[in-house]
C-alpha cells in the first residue's frame, strides 16, 4: 500500500509531508525493523535482491560497508528502506499532504505521490545503474559549506574555461553545495575554495550525478522509462528537483529519465514547499541529513527523522493519528 493509494483516510491541514533523502545516508543496519517486523516488508526486500542480482538482506543487515557503499546496493537499499518507512507510516494512519526526494530519493517520493510504481521506478534505478556502468562514466564529487553561490559558480566556470569540468550538482542551503564532475575538476575546485569557505569535504561517489556528463545514460535508459506503464500524474502533491510542484504524468517521465544529469535545488524545494503552506515535514528514510538541513533552511518549520520504528513511534507529540 503506498500513501497515496490510501486516500480514503482524510489528509487535514496539519498532516506532514514526506521527505526522501538520497545516496550516503545508507548505513549497515538500515531497514533492520522494518523487515523483522513485518512479513511483507521481508517479500519486498526479497523481490528486489532478486531484481537486483544482490543478496540486499545480507548487505543492508550485516555489511560490510565497501558492499554497502557500491552504487546499486547503496541506491537500491535507500529507495527500498524508504519505501518500507512511507508504508509503515500508512498502516500507523499517517498520510504524507506532499512528497519531495533529495536525489537518489526522487524514486521513493514519485512512489509515495502514485506517479509510478516501485517496480518501475526500481526498473530505472538498476537501467541507470548498469548503463553508467557499461559506459564507463566515472567522475566524483564534493561538497562545499559555508561559501557564496556566486564564489562557487565563478570558481566552476573557470575550471570549465580551462577544459576541467565541474558543476554544482546539489545547493542544500543557501552556503551549501555538492560539486560534481570530473575526478581532477572537482578536487581542484575543492582545492580552490579550501581557503575560501568553512569546510570542503570529498564525498565517497565515483559517478558525476547531477552533471552533463551522465547524459549518454539518460539517452541509453530512455526505452526503459518509456516502457514504464504505471507512470501517470501524481495523486498528491510531488516537488521535483527543481523545486517545482509536478502535475502530470509527463512530467514524471521526464523527471525519472533525466534527473540524474541535472541540479538537485533542495533549497528552492523545500522553501516553495513552505511557501505553499507545508510546516511539517518527515524524512521517510535511513539517516537525519535532510532533518539537518531543514534547520539551515527555515528553522520555523518542524521537520523530524521518522526512518526507523522507533523514531515513528516518538511521533504521537507532532502527529495525530
Amino acid at each position: 500500500m503506498t500513501p497515496a493509494a490510501s486516500g480514503g483516510l482524510a489528509r487535514d491541514r496539519s498532516a506532514p509531508a514526506f521527505l526522501f533523502p538520497g545516496q550516503l545516508s545508507e548505513t549497515v543496519g538500515i531497514g533492520r525493523d522494518f523487515i523483522e517486523a513485518d512479513p511483507e516488508a521481508r517479500s519486498l526486500l526479497e523481490r528486489t535482491s532478486a531484481r537486483c542480482g544482490r543478496d540486499l538482506r545480507r548487505i543492508l543487515l550485516e555489511g560490510p560497508e565497501e558492499a554497502l557503499h557500491e552504487n546499486l546496493a547503496a541506491q537500491a537499499g535507500v529507495y527500498l528502506v524508504s519505501t518500507l518507512a512511507a508504508r509503515a507510516l500508512v498502516l500507523r494512519r499517517v498520510l504524507p499532504k506532499a512528497t519531495a526526494g533529495y536525489s537518489l530519493g526522487n524514486y521513493a517520493a514519485m512512489v509515495a505521490a502514485g506517479a509510478v510504481s516501485y517496480e518501475d521506478a526500481l526498473e530505472v534505478l538498476i537501467a541507470v545503474w548498469r548503463e553508467t556502468e557499461r559506459l564507463s562514466i566515472r567522475g566524483r564529487m564534493g561538497a562545499v559549506v559555508g561559501a557564496r553561490r556566486e564564489l562557487v559558480e565563478q570558481v566552476c566556470a573557470q575550471l570549465r574555461t580551462d577544459g576541467l569540468l565541474v558543476w554544482i550538482g546539489n545547493v542544500n542551503a543557501a552556503t551549501q553545495f555538492v560539486l560534481t564532475g570530473q575526478g581532477p575538476a572537482v578536487e581542484a575546485a575543492l582545492e580552490a575554495l579550501t581557503p575560501r569557505a568553512l569546510n570542503v569535504l570529498p564525498l565517497s561517489m565515483s559517478w558525476p550525478i547531477h552533471s552533463e556528463l551522465m547524459l549518454p545514460v539518460a539517452r541509453a535508459i530512455a526505452p526503459v522509462v518509456e516502457g514504464c506503464r504505471s507512470i501517470r500524474d501524481p495523486q498528491i502533491p510531488y516537488y521535483g528537483p527543481d523545486g517545482r510542484a509536478v502535475t502530470t504524468g509527463a512530467r514524471v517521465r521526464e523527471i525519472l529519465a533525466t534527473e540524474f544529469c541535472w541540479p538537485t535545488l533542495w533549497n528552492v524545494t523545500f522553501e516553495h514547499m513552505i511557501a505553499d503552506g507545508h510546516r511539517m515535514f518527515l524524512e521517510v528514510g535511513p539517516g537525519e541529513m535532510l532533518t539537518k538541513m531543514a534547520r539551515w533552511i527555515d528553522r520555523s518549520v518542524t521537520c523530524r527523522p521518522a526512518g526507523t520504528l522507533a523514531a515513528q513511534g516518538g511521533l504521537t507529540d507532532i502527529i495525530q493519528t
